[in-house]
Order: C-alpha cells, then sequence, then structure tokens
C-alpha cells in the first residue's frame, strides 16, 4: 500500500497504516454468528438468557449445603491484563466475590499476559501450564487464530472427564464451525452493539466537512468486530469523512505515531476513533501535547482510566460496560454446572452498555459506576 507512507516509514512503521477500506484484523466476522442472528436460530436460548440475566442482576443466593461441592472447584484462568484497561483485573474480583456470596469454593490459577502479537507463544505456554493442574473450568479469550486452534482442540474433549468446561471471555458471538461442540459459556458485552452506540454518538455530532481515522488494536477479532463496523458505515456518509485507520498492535509508541501521522496529514482532523482504552488514552496524551484541543477522541469500555478522562474532558466519548456483570455470570455458570444444573446456562451472557460523554452529568455517572462496579469497587479518585 503506498498511501500514507511518509511519516511511519520514517518510524519503520509503514505496515501500520492500513487505509481507508483495508480491514485490520487477520480473522474474518463471518466465522462468528452475530448474536441476533445466533438467537434467531436458536429460539430456545432467548428465555434461557432472559433467566439467566435476572440471576446475575440479582443477589448472590448460597449453592443449597446438599450441592455443595465437597472440594474447591479448580479454575485456570488465562487473560491479557496487563492493560491501561482495568477489566480484566475488575473481571476477576467480581467473580472472586460473587463466588463467596454463591458459597462456592474456588481453587483459583491465574495467568496475565499483555495483548499484543507477541504474547501468542506466551499464552500458549500459560494454557499448556493451566491444563497441566487439570483445571474444571478454563477462563480464556478468543482474539486471535491462535487462540482459535487451542479452544478446538479442548472442544474435542469430553468437559468433566478429560479436559475442563470453557468459558469463553471477552466475546459473544459463537463460532460457526463450532456448531453442535460450542464451550459452556461465552460471556461479556457486544462489540457490535457497543460500536453502534458510538456510531451514533460521533455522527451526532459531526458536522460537514469532519474527518476522523480510527486506531484499531491488535491484528484480531476484537478490534474487527469494534472498528470495520463503524469503518464500514462511515464509508456510506458523506459526514464525517473516513480519511484513515491504523493498526497500532495495541503499542502505545506506535498510538503515538499514529496519531501524529493523522494530525500531519488531515489538517482538518476532527475525530479519532480508538478500539481500545489504551490507544484511546494514548491519543489524548499525544494531542495535548501537541495542542490539539479542536479533535475529540472516543474510548471503548469505560473501565477508571476512560471514565476519569471523561470527567477531566479529555475524552469526549465511550461506551461503558457494566463491568463486574461478566465476572458475576462466571461465577452463576460455574456454580450451575457443579450442581448439575448446566443446562441453566445459557450459550451467550451479554451484559448491558451504556453511552457516556463529557456531557453526562455526574451524579448519573455515580449511579452507572455504582452499578458497573458493584463488586469491584468504585474507583478511589471519585471521592476526591
Amino acid at each position: 500500500m503506498q498511501k500514507g507512507r511518509g511519516f511511519l516509514e520514517r518510524c519503520g512503521l509503514a505496515l501500520m497504516v492500513l487505509g481507508v477500506g483495508v480491514s485490520a484484523g487477520a480473522q474474518d466476522l463471518r466465522e462468528y454468528w452475530p448474536m441476533e442472528v445466533f438467537l434467531e436460530r436458536h429460539a430456545e436460548q432467548r428465555p434461557l438468557m432472559e433467566a439467566f440475566d435476572r440471576r446475575v442482576t440479582g443477589p448472590g443466593i448460597p449453592i443449597p449445603a446438599e450441592q455443595r461441592p465437597d472440594a474447591p472447584v479448580r479454575v485456570s484462568v488465562i487473560y491479557p491484563g496487563l492493560e491501561i484497561s482495568d477489566y480484566w483485573r475488575r473481571n476477576l474480583a467480581a467473580f472472586e466475590r460473587r463466588a463467596r456470596e454463591l458459597d462456592l469454593p474456588l481453587d483459583l490459577q491465574v495467568f496475565f499476559s499483555g495483548s499484543t502479537r507477541d504474547q501468542a507463544a506466551l499464552q500458549a505456554e500459560q494454557l499448556r501450564a493451566a491444563l497441566a493442574e487439570s483445571p474444571d473450568f478454563l477462563v480464556y479469550t478468543l482474539d486471535t487464530p491462535t487462540h482459535t486452534a487451542l479452544i478446538d482442540r479442548l472442544l474435542a474433549r469430553t468437559p468433566g472427564v478429560d479436559g475442563p468446561h470453557i468459558i469463553l471471555q471477552n466475546i459473544t458471538t459463537p463460532v460457526r464451525a463450532w456448531n453442535g461442540l460450542q464451550p459452556l459459556l461465552y460471556v461479556g458485552f457486544d462489540h457490535l452493539q457497543g460500536s453502534r452506540l458510538l456510531l451514533e454518538h460521533i455522527r451526532a455530532q459531526a458536522e460537514e466537512g469532519d474527518e476522523i481515522v480510527v486506531l484499531y488494536g491488535t491484528d484480531g477479532y476484537v478490534s474487527r468486530a469494534r472498528g470495520d463496523l463503524l469503518t464500514r458505515s462511515l464509508m456510506e456518509v458523506p459526514t464525517p469523512r473516513l480519511r484513515d485507520t491504523y493498526l497500532t498492535d495495541q503499542d502505545v509508541d506506535i498510538a503515538e505515531k499514529a496519531t501524529l501521522d493523522a494530525l500531519a496529514r488531515y489538517p482538518d482532523l476532527s475525530f479519532i476513533y480508538a478500539c481500545t482504552t489504551d490507544t484511546a488514552l494514548t491519543s489524548i496524551r499525544t494531542l495535548a501535547a501537541e495542542g490539539r484541543t479542536d479533535v475529540e477522541v472516543t474510548g471503548w469500555g469505560g473501565g477508571s482510566a476512560e471514565l476519569r478522562a471523561i470527567q477531566e474532558g479529555a475524552l469526549s466519548a465511550t461506551v461503558m460496560r457494566l463491568n463486574d456483570d461478566a465476572g458475576v455470570a462466571m461465577a452463576e455458570a460455574v456454580s450451575l454446572q457443579v450442581r448439575g444444573l448446566g443446562h441453566d446456562v445459557p450459550q451467550i451472557y451479554s451484559g448491558g452498555m451504556q453511552l457516556v460523554t463529557r456531557d453526562t452529568p455526574p451524579e448519573a455517572l455515580e449511579q452507572l459506576m455504582q452499578r458497573a462496579f458493584r463488586y469491584s469497587g468504585v474507583p478511589d479518585w471519585t471521592s476526591h
């Protein structure tokens, strides 16, 4: 690709400029069932999801003594938790605290890694180490073809006999190829739904002549789901004009250089859509250093760091996940399965989301934080 090579080529990053209409991810979204389509094909899942949602949003009800496991349930968790986003750490806190409410004893083994492409080998090694402990449950992510291949092999095993029950985090779109052999639960917050909320916000704010660029995270499913919907939609409308897309690989140096490149090449730039917290916060720091207060940056996820940036006025908007519900859903799914009630676990749990902007009233944001972080704790800075 020749477009936009100058600045990033000098930085040794020419291949990170994707160009308009070029998809960021190596994975094809057609490999997954959009949640709405999946539910159309599996209508029996709707009542299961509704009942499970009531269980998640309600108080934890202790397991009856006669159904309580005699030994702690062995759970291995492998997360890309070494990020600015606190989603993964909060998820674990909610999972553990809900399990305590349920009187569900856990033997928890946790592995954290980064989320860049060079972490794939580490994550594979962590998976081998986790499986060596013969866990009853494995909680894993599904962002790259490597993840998919590893889980594909595990699904061939019989859960509870020669393999663990599998919970896949941060994904709510079942893999098409696994029909009839799905994991216990897909759990998270629908990336497509969240991106629609941000798209509607950006289009409502945009004026004639405004321009936008998109900063993707890693070369995987999550960035595809969050970014491709927006880029396809913007290519069909005149405002704002989509100028370019960048692959940052979740690297703050690349995200900074991509932001600088966009500023240099597009003087009328008005919006930066960031697919991850790390890229959003890097972008607003870069804009501040350049004195460019005229460019609006949107985030994704609504964790502590993003909400603080919203309150400070540095971040214009984000989609805020009701974060702890995903961890609660994991605990409830494990509880049901060990009690012999796995048939009450739906295939998908998708938590609620809200659009939050710098104009959201403080009292409304406080209520959202109390709800979203009910187990993991409202950020300390809100009381300062």
